[in-house]
Parts: C-alpha cells; sequence; structure tokens
C-alpha cells in the first residue's frame, strides 16, 4: 500500500554461535543490558524454522555451515559478548562499532585479505564518565575512522606508518545544545524509542569526504571546519530548538548525501505522552532548509505549513538511516516499519510510502535500511528483507540469513554495504557478510 502526498514551494565479527556454545561464552540476560532486548529476544523459539527463503539456491557454492543459501555468511568476532551497533563498510574492509558488557564500546576493523575483525580503538572511550552508549560510525577510506561514544565525543583515527603498531586518535567533544535531560528522557543523546523498543543514539558522524565532515548531537548538526583562519573545530551550523513544551525534544538522528551541496538529515521530535513526528533537513549549496516537520502541541503531530507531515500513528515516527539514492530522491526508516521516498521537483517535495507486507515482515519492527540499484535491505530482530523496485510496483521477500537452516532469534541493528554484492548484517553477536547478488 501506497500513499503520496505533495508540497510546494515551501522554504525553509562473531561467528554465529550454536545454543550451547553461546551458553559457554556468556548469558543473554548480561548481552541485553543497556540493549533493550528482552530475554525472548535472544532466544531461539522451541521447534522454529527458518522461514521461507525467497533467495534459496542462488548461489549452490556457499558453505553451508557458514553460509546461508542466501549468500549470507558467517564471520568470527574477537568475543563473544559483542552487540555490534554500527558498520561502514568499504570495498575490501569494514570498520564498525560494538557494545559489550565486559569490553564497554569497541571499534573492530574487518579486512577481507585476512578475513578477521580486529580491534583497532585506544581504550579511552571507555575511561570513567565515557562509554555508556556507542554512537554511529563513518570511514572515508581505508586508514582513518569517526566515530561517536558517550556522553558526546566523537573520535578520529588514523591508521599506523611502520614503524608504529597502534592507531593513532583524537577526539573532540560535542556540546548539548538541546534543554536538560528529563526522568523519561534521562540522556539526550540517547533517547528510548519505543517504536524499536530500545534506545536510539543521536549522535553520530558522517562526511561527502575526509576534507568535508559532518557531526550530529542531539539537536545540533555540527560541520568539521575552521572559522577566521583558526585551527578546525566542530562548528555548530544548525540546531533544531522550536519545540513547545519543556517535555518536547528533537533530535538528529543520521546523514546522507551524495556531494557537499546536498546532503539530507533525519531525525524526530517526542514527547513522553505523545507519538513522534519525522525531521528532515536538506543542505543544499550552503544553505539548511526543513523539509519535514511537525508541531507536537499534545497528543498527535499537527502539520506545519510549508512542511511536509510524517506522523506515525500509534508509535513514535522517527526517520532514521536517511539515504540519497538520486540526485532528486531520498529514503528513509519511518517509525521502524514503513519505507518513506521525499522526491524533489524544483521547489516542491512530494512524499510516498511503501510498507512491508506483514507476512514478510513477521514483526512490525525494522531496525536499518540500506538501499542501492533497485533493491531496498531492511533489518530486524532474526530476519532481513529486501525489497525489489518497491516503488515500481516490486515486492518484499525474505533473505534468509541462517547457515544450515538453523534459525537464530537475535536482533540485527544494521545492515549496510557498497553494493548489492557487498552487503554486511550486524547484531547480537553477529557480523555477516554477503557478497553474492
Amino acid at each position: 500500500m501506497r500513499g503520496a502526498f505533495v508540497l510546494a514551494g515551501g522554504v525553509v565479527s562473531l561467528a554465529m554461535l550454536s545454543a550451547a556454545a553461546c551458553a559457554e561464552s556468556t548469558s543473554d540476560e548480561a548481552l541485553a543490558s543497556d540493549a533493550g532486548e528482552s530475554d525472548s529476544a535472544l532466544s531461539v523459539p522451541e521447534g522454529d524454522s527458518a522461514p521461507p527463503d525467497a533467495e534459496a539456491g542462488i548461489d549452490a557454492a556457499v558453505n553451508p555451515s557458514r553460509c546461508s543459501a542466501a549468500g549470507w555468511c558467517e564471520t568470527t568476532l574477537p568475543d563473544t559478548d559483542l552487540v555490534m551497533r554500527d558498520l561502514w563498510p568499504l570495498q575490501n574492509r569494514a570498520f564498525a562499532i560494538a557494545e559489550s558488557p565486559t569490553l564497554g564500546v569497541k571499534v573492530l576493523e574487518w579486512d577481507d585479505a585476512n578475513e578477521t575483525w580486529e580491534y583497532i580503538d585506544d581504550h579511552t572511550q571507555n575511561a570513567p564518565g565515557m562509554g555508556a552508549y556507542a554512537g554511529k560510525i563513518w570511514a572515508p577510506n581505508d586508514d582513518e575512522v569517526y566515530y561517536g561514544v558517550a556522553p558526546g565525543y566523537i573520535y578520529h583515527g588514523t591508521r599506523p606508518v611502520p614503524p608504529a603498531k597502534a592507531w593513532s586518535w583524537t577526539r573532540q567533544a560535542l556540546p548539548d545544545n538541546a534543554r536538560p535531560p528529563t526522568p523519561s528522557q534521562p540522556r539526550n543523546g540517547y533517547p528510548p524509542y519505543e517504536a524499536m523498543g530500545i534506545n536510539y543514539p543521536a549522535l553520530g558522524v558522517w562526511g561527502t569526504s575526509r576534507d568535508d565532515v559532518y557531526a550530529w548531537f542531539t539537536n545540533t548538526i555540527f560541520h568539521w571546519k575552521s572559522v577566521d583562519g583558526a585551527a578546525p573545530t566542530w562548528v555548530a551550523e544548525y540546531i533544531i530548538d522550536d519545540v513547545s513544551s519543556t517535555a518536547e525534544r528533537a533530535f538528529i538522528l543520521g546523514a546522507s548525501g551524495i556531494g557537499p551541496d546536498d546532503i539530507w538529515f533525519a531525525g524526530g521530535r517526542s514527547r513522553s505522552t505523545a507519538p513522534g513526528c519525522g525531521i528532515a533537513v536538506r543542505k543544499m549549496s550552503g544553505v539548511y532548509r526543513r523539509v519535514a516537520d511537525a508541531a507536537l502541541p499534545s497528543n498527535l503531530c499537527v502539520a506545519k505549513e510549508g512542511h511536509l507531515l510524517i506522523e506515525g500513528g500509534r508509535q513514535k515516527a522517527f526517520l532514521t538511516d536517511i539515504q540519497l539514492v538520486a540526485p532528486n530522491e531520498v529514503v528513509a526508516l519511518k517509525g521502524a516499519r514503513d519505507i518513506v521516498k521525499i522526491s524533489v521537483n524544483g521547489d516542491s517535495y512530494s512524499l510516498a510510502t511503501s510498507n512491508v507486507p506483514r507476512e514478510v515482515a513477521a514483526t512490525e519492527t525494522f531496525y536499518s535500511l540500506w538501499a542501492r540499484d533497485g533493491s531496498t535491505w531492511l533489518s530486524g530482530p532474526s530476519r532481513i528483507v529486501r525489497g525489489t523496485d518497491v516503488w515500481e510496483d516490486g515486492g518484499y521477500q525474505i533473505s534468509t540469513i541462517w547457515a544450515d537452516g538453523t534459525p537464530v532469534n537475535l536482533p540485527l541493528y544494521k545492515v549496510r554495504g557498497t553494493s548489492n554484492e557487498n552487503l554486511w548484517a550486524i547484531g547480537v553477536r553477529y557480523a555477516l557478510h554477503k557478497t553474492t547478488p
């Protein structure tokens, strides 16, 4: 089912463990701490079976003991209690950020040549007062990486030059420009997101190149740049501070773009007693414009003149995992359930929604979205869903991740790739790599 609305002239690697190995290594209760998973989310229901695999048989060469029929293959992580939160893939490697009840926040690198994950952080991200949660991670190239970590720091790492062996790291603290925390939202940078059933970091980093890097924290977009000839620093370029009450909060949650002159940011606003409303901000040729937003005076989203309205019904409808897929087309995950597309036609913007059928989704929750070349990938509890040409009367299918047909009912927090033949899906004790079509 699709809906459309038009706005004109608005300004503004851990292996997939067996049950026995999991029991020996760590408890589900420990893994669930501060991650929002319930015991049931971390268990395999007795007698459960893998759902139908729409992609089964596409690659008979995959190893059935380590790969699913759809080509999702296990990789081995250095510790068994890692909750993989975010990942940035490159052509022959990947960088990831994870949380562990025993190690804290950790940063890892995958190398295709060695087929291994290794820690590359310097441990300072877990100093007293830090490391309560992991933010987003981004890498402009093979030799440097950025990531966010509580309570509002951005780290920048560069690969060692021999004879040095360890990565070099610097960090900067981002100011919190939001209102003081409330009992219902005790950490501004880590708001509860009922639609996903977890807290979602309003802290991350992304760039168009190594020389054009952005960060976000709570309600503010920062740009790494020099002002008046001074040394570069994180400069606040855009703040969402138009809230209706002291209980309302606005957040930036993701970014995407195809160059320095066209960048999109996703987010939302919410109150403890009201649904959430999606926010989309576009920076074009140096000018920020609020494309989608809503007022939240009581218990519903109210359209603002000159803005698209993105509302979530019963669930808070933050926009997350935004992605610019064409010069005039951006897609995002709305309310952890639906895919929205914002199309640009001159000064006009239109909004369309694509719903994943219940028989494919099985659950009404998805954690992430990634799209490329006509395919839209979604990750959620225990499954990956692939959409094909969903805006042109295409459909959705399950892409089975279970090796040997054995189901494992654990959350997959991120799906992302460089192409449909270089995809990653990561989550609780998972790092799965797909290199088949």
